[in-house]
Order: structure tokens, then C-alpha cells, then sequence
């Protein structure tokens, strides 16, 4: 059986596929918001890995990706409060957290959308940049409006992938993005991962890109 749903927006805002409790299917299909603005809209960060989940490391200093994804959702969430918007943290701490907790954690928030914030590594020095993952195709347009906003903090465009096996891409509830600030193995990305006004600049970029995906979607 292949059932189709039409949608008044362009953008879908997500859904849901479960069986009730006398066995039937029910699709629940979540309606855009009626305002795109940041004041009108639940954000969630997640700071990737913490606790006991260490991350990469630095080529040169060592440095820990938990500690520094934190530093930047700390920014994000600093730009979204600026800009009146309701902010849900996953970590606020160096917290060891499963993938199934944070999952369960944002189904009881229920954000409007998802920003996950990690930084990559590679076993070639010389790999270096920016990118975005998302999963299914209906949040790709996100995922699309960070890296473009992204890309003007000088970093090379890494890509976009999608079709993506990570756990926060997993939800369908509502549009979520992976986002791979930088490389630790990389000494000119992890130069910048170091310098604090480069994460606050990340930070304003990342909105920048929440507000350009929110026009779009109108």
C-alpha cells in the first residue's frame, strides 16, 4: 500500500509512524509552525559526545572534541537567546549522555528543530573544512542553508551528505542537522576551533542559517 499526503507548505515539519494500542497505523503528520521567526520557535542544541565520550582529539594540542562542541552549543545558544528564541540543551556540562537518552530527552521537549554540533577528524592531515549531514530528504533543505551560511566564516566546503547513520538524524519529529564545524586533525582548522571569536562566528552562522532555511520554508 503507498499512501501520499499532501502538504499546504513546501517544507514538511516532520511526523510520526506508530501502531495504538488496538493496532492501528496511525501517521501523525506535525504542522509547520505558524510563525518562522527565532522569538516564535523551540531550538535545540546538542553538544556531541561528553562525559566518558571523549571524541576526536587535537593534531597538536590534544584538545577534546567534547570540550569544544560544548563551547560552541554554549555560543549558539547565547545568539539564540539574543534573538528571543526558546533554547532546549541536551548538555549543558560535561555529562555522559547515550545517544538513546538524548533522543528520549528531545521526544519529551519536542523542538521545532535540531542542531547537532560536532567536529570532525580524518587520518589525513590535509582534509580540512565545513560540513553538513542530514538523513532524510525531507530536512535536507537545512542542512543545505547552514553550510551555505557556514562556508562565509572562511572554512573550505567539506560537503553535504545525506542518507546519514547518525542516531539525532535518526528522529523524524521535526527538520534536524548534523553539523562538522571543522577538522581536530587538520592544524589550520583546529587553530580556528581554538580561537573563541571563530566559535562565536560559527555561532552567528549556524543562526544565519536557521533564519535563511525559516525564509525559504515560508
Amino acid at each position: 500500500m503507498k499512501v501520499i499526503i499532501e502538504l499546504k507548505h513546501q517544507q514538511h515539519w516532520g511526523y510520526s509512524i506508530f501502531y495504538t494500542e488496538d493496532d492501528k497505523l496511525t501517521i501523525r503528520v506535525r504542522r509547520q509552525p505558524p510563525l518562522l521567526t527565532l522569538p516564535h520557535l523551540t531550538i535545540a542544541i546538542d553538544a556531541g559526545h561528553g562525559g566518558d565520550n571523549i571524541g576526536a582529539r587535537g593534531i597538536r594540542t590534544n584538545i577534546k572534541e567534547k570540550d569544544y562542541t560544548l563551547l560552541i552549543a554554549t555560543e549558539l545558544e547565547k545568539v539564540l537567546r539574543q534573538k528571543k528564541a526558546k533554547v532546549i540543551m541536551t548538555r549543558e556540562r560535561d555529562t555522559t549522555l547515550s545517544m538513546y537518552e538524548r533522543i528520549t530527552y528531545l521526544k519529551q521537549k519536542n523542538p521545532d528543530l535540531l542542531v547537532s554540533i560536532h567536529l570532525n577528524s580524518a587520518d589525513k592531515d590535509s582534509v580540512n573544512g565545513i560540513s553538513t549531514y542530514y538523513r532524510y530528504i525531507g530536512f535536507r533543505p537545512l542542512s543545505q542553508a547552514v553550510l551555505r551560511a557556514m562556508l562565509q566564516t572562511g572554512l573550505k566546503e567539506y560537503g553535504n551528505v545525506g542518507s546519514f547513520n547518525f542516531a539525532l538524524n535518526g528522529p523524524t519529529d521535526y527538520p534536524n542537522c548534523l553539523v562538522e564545524v571543522a577538522f581536530l586533525s587538520n592544524k589550520g582548522d583546529e587553530k580556528r576551533i581554538l580561537n573563541p571569536k571563530f566559535r562565536q562566528l560559527v555561532a552567528k552562522k549556524i543562526v544565519a542559517g536557521i533564519e535563511d532555511f525559516l525564509r525559504r520554508s515560508l
